[in-house]
């Protein structure tokens, strides 16, 4: 499924524009309307664009100089799809790592996401 790789990268770019209207067009592009989102450290699901969009947005005023990167290519078949990250610090330091497994529609959009961090950091 090429395209994934295409969603995967669109979505990893808007964590990482320092721009807010450039994260919403990227978004808007990856995630459909009711996207699911839910991590470990995150105390409920969040459950709309707009509100992952904000997510994205309280994280980057926190820490404007860290990015996400892929750590493998993604895997995908049949909707589904998983990746591998790492949050980095602006001077190339590991920040945090972990894992990504979600689910995309027809439009390619995703539809559900599910991050799992790697709790040795």
């Amino acid at each position: 499924m090429p395209e994934i790789k295409q969603v995967i990268q669109d979505y990893l770019s808007a964590w990482n524009s320092s721009d807010k209207q450039e994260r919403v067009l990227l978004m808007t592009k990856v995630l459909a309307d009711d996207c699911l989102y839910v991590d470990s450290h995150l105390p409920e699901s969040i459950v709309t664009r707009e509100l992952h969009c904000q997510f994205i947005d309280r994280f980057r005023d926190k820490f404007p100089d860290f990015s996400l990167n892929l750590v493998s290519s993604p895997d995908s078949h049949h909707g589904y799809f998983r990746f591998s990250w790492q949050m980095l610090k602006p001077n190339g330091d590991l920040f945090t790592q972990g894992s990504f497994f979600g689910q995309v529609d027809k439009q390619h959009k995703i539809t559900k996401l599910v991050g799992f961090v790697d709790e040795n950091n």
